[in-house]
């Protein structure tokens, strides 16, 4: 939001120099009334100003006027690339991910042979009924006409059909009845068990994978992408997936029943259903070709509406102080546009699919009874109807089969999707190899060598450019340099969220590259710009395993200034006395903000500020005294006297034996380190002590010190500073 007003306010700035600008002739002056007429056409007109805004925002694109906005299609490569969209049929590779997750071969199995005993019950059922109305005939003595107003009708007993009674008859067809449905809850359970099994299998599956993931995922993807995969996607395979799957199975089984029924009474039908056949076929695939690229669309439609809303959201505030809501609102409504363009196209080929199959079954019928007429006479009524009526309901069958056949089709999407998750890069081992484990004590000194280190985000865009150097133990190294110098990324290399792609780290002798991530970053303290927290106490944030006693976690809430005296075990179980969200630049009402270490830390720390929550992530680092310590930004949220008691406290005897790495935005901060790191283009610009780079006229940290206006006092610390470690 802020770079979508600077925008557009430097435009306004641009044009109006332009319109002072005579040497630019009447020509560009007439633009420029132009613009001005829109621009004044735009206040007094909502729909306008979106309009005019817009046509802004297309010229910078076009131009790149202003030098901050690319044009996307000069860019070799992107961090955030589009979302892929497969093409074609799905492929065999995606069903046997879905079919596997239910279960064996032997499911499918059962399956089918479940689906073939329901069909024929049902079928044998409805002959049941032809031979009870056989039999009845059969018993039926003729009706004997004798005139035009006398007749003779039979006297026999209406409650005996043959040789047995009407109960007789009921009886069996119950019984077949019962069968079906107990065969039937058979099915459907057996068959919801597995499905509802492949669902949590995938799920659980697709959370490993994401879980693991390297960070440069999390970086490249957006997050609506992610969620998009964990909601619609998943819903395809745990609920919409279900119904149309087991159902096709059946309609499929019970359309070759029919096709079976009618080429037993009237064996010329054979041919018929050949071409019938083809025809479906024919049908079937214009229809998925047509929905199964249409439900490509409508996922992919589906992470920018998901992410706008994240925006929206996160947002909100910013969008009604900066007058966009206008802008959001039409935005939203274009990405509702592309998500229910394609529903609604898949809608329309369902019923152009419908017409053509009832057409299509309404042949079966018609041939059915053709061939029924063509041999009338040796055909009885029972077994021509049975055929007919078989016949008549072929259509829906197949209209169902499809349909249901092109929903799973769409459904496995869904899996197609999740499929390309379940293959992310994932991080390396938790866990060190035997020959590489470090011993129980390492990093006993914090020694650090960084030897020819290259580092990127994604293939062929390095961030950091062949970085080398020698830090020893217990030294406090300031890192500066200006926005998108790489200090964050060095960061994140010395914990391996972002793996090198050249060089390596050492650290105390042992290379990171080699050992386990997690003997790594248990050894390893990071500070950073904006903590997380997690909902629970106070001590469960400084110490989640339970490996220190209370006086040390005392003592650093104490220190992190958290608390006005060192607790004791007797405190009180109050919960924090803080209420409130906003920073708090006072030290005195910092200090004593947890009364207990049972103080409960609410859901996204809602009940501490920014500021507080660095003072804990530095009460962490105080608990855990890991040899390396790194600090990203970590006092940029205090004032500077509060930032000034917390430097003291790191540079005093608790992180004596540590090596520091602080990035600073702040140049005071590190003024008095021993060494200061400047990174120019992911580069080593200067690397020397400050007091050193202040005298070294036309150095980056000479310049970076006279911008800040306190040159003086910069100059002077540093001095001090350097003074006081020659004669110590």
């Amino acid at each position: 939001l802020g770079r979508f007003s600077a925008t557009l306010a430097e435009l306004d700035t641009k044009e109006d120099t332009n319109s002072d600008d005579e040497s630019k002739g009447k020509e560009v002056d007439d633009i420029e009334d132009d613009g001005n007429a829109e621009r004044a056409k735009a206040v007094n007109d909502p729909t306008s100003e979106d309009e005019y805004n817009s046509k802004r925002l297309d010229k910078l694109v076009v131009d790149g006027g202003l030098g901050t906005v690319i044009n996307p299609a000069n860019l070799e490569g992107t961090l955030v690339e589009d979302e892929e969209r497969e093409t074609g049929r799905v492929k065999m590779e995606v069903w046997g991910i879905f079919f596997s997750a239910c279960g064996s071969h032997w499911y499918w199995i059962a399956v089918l042979l479940l689906n073939v005993l329901t069909n024929v019950l049902m079928i044998v059922q409805d002959y049941w009924i032809r031979i009870w109305v056989e039999a009845n005939n059969a018993a039926s003595p003729p009706v004997v006409l004798r005139n035009s107003t006398d007749t003779v009708s039979p006297t026999a007993n209406t409650n005996i059909v043959g040789q047995h009674t009407v109960s007789f008859w009921i009886s069996i067809y119950l019984a077949i009845g019962v069968i079906e449905v107990f065969a039937l809850f058979i099915k459907l359970a057996y068959a919801y068990s597995g499905l509802i099994k492949a669902a949590r299998n995938v799920h659980a599956k697709l959370i490993r994978s994401v879980v693991h993931a390297t960070p440069c995922f999390f970086d490249s993807t957006p997050f609506g992408r992610i969620i998009n995969r964990f909601s619609c996607d998943m819903e395809s395979i745990g609920t919409n997936m279900l119904d149309p799957l087991i159902w096709m199975f059946a309609d499929f089984t019970s359309a070759l029943g029919v096709i079976v029924i009618i080429t037993a009474v009237t064996p010329p039908f054979i041919f018929v259903a050949l071409i019938i056949t083809i025809a479906h076929v024919v049908i079937a695939k214009h229809y998925l070709d047509s929905t199964r690229e249409l439900k490509r669309l409508e996922s992919n439609a589906s992470a920018p509406l998901l992410s706008l809303f994240g925006e929206l959201i996160q947002g909100v505030s910013s969008i009604r102080a900066f007058g966009l809501k206008k802008y959001y609102i039409m935005e939203a409504i274009n990405r509702s546009d592309e998500l229910n363009r394609p529903f609604y196209l898949t809608m329309v080929s369902s019923r152009w699919m419908s017409v053509r199959l009832d057409a299509a079954g309404a042949t079966v019928s018609f041939f059915c009874a053709f061939f029924i007429l063509w041999n009338v006479h040796s055909f009885d009524a029972g077994l021509a109807g049975f055929a007919l009526v078989h016949a008549l309901q072929f259509k829906d069958y197949m209209l169902f089969a499809i349909r249901n056949y092109g929903d799973n089709e769409l459904n496995m999407n869904g899996v197609e999707r999740v499929s390309q998750y379940l293959k992310l890069d994932q991080e390396a081992s938790a866990q060190s190899t035997p020959e590489n484990k470090p011993v129980s004590n390492w990093p006993r000194t914090g020694d650090l060598e960084i030897e020819d280190l290259v580092v990127e985000y994604v293939p062929n865009i390095p961030v950091l450019h062949g970085l080398s150097m020698s830090i020893k133990h217990g030294e406090k190294i300031g890192v500066v340099g200006r926005t998108g110098a790489g200090k964050s990324t060095l960061s994140l290399a010395f914990l391996r969220f972002i793996e090198a792609t050249k060089g390596r780290i050492v650290l105390d002798g042992v290379d990171i590259s080699k050992i386990g991530l997690e003997d790594l970053r248990r050894n390893v303290t990071i500070i950073p710009q904006d903590p997380v927290l997690f909902n629970g106490t106070i001590r469960f944030n400084l110490d989640p395993f339970s490996e220190y006693p209370d006086e040390i976690v005392w003592d650093a809430l104490h220190r992190a200034h958290l608390v006005r005296e060192r607790g004791s075990q007797t405190a009180s179980t109050a919960i924090s006395v803080f209420e409130g969200n906003a920073i708090d630049s006072s030290l005195e009402r910092m200090s004593g903000i947890f009364t207990s270490l049972e103080a409960e830390i609410k859901e996204n720390s809602q009940n501490l500020s920014l500021g507080q929550r660095q003072l804990v992530a530095l009460a962490r680092a105080l608990v855990r005294r890991s040899r390396l310590i790194i600090m990203d930004e970590a006092t940029a949220s205090v004032d500077f006297d509060t930032d000034d008691r917390i430097q003291r406290t790191i540079r005093g005897s608790e992180f004596a034996d540590s090596t520091l790495f602080c990035i600073a935005h702040r140049l005071r901060t590190i003024i008095d380190y021993d060494r200061v790191l400047v990174l120019d283009k992911g580069k080593v610009a200067e690397f020397d002590t400050p007091a050193n780079l202040l005298n070294r006229q036309g150095s980056i940290f000479r310049s970076m010190c006279e911008k800040s206006g306190e040159f003086e006092y910069l100059a002077d610390a540093a001095k001090r500073a350097q003074d006081a470690k020659q004669f110590s």
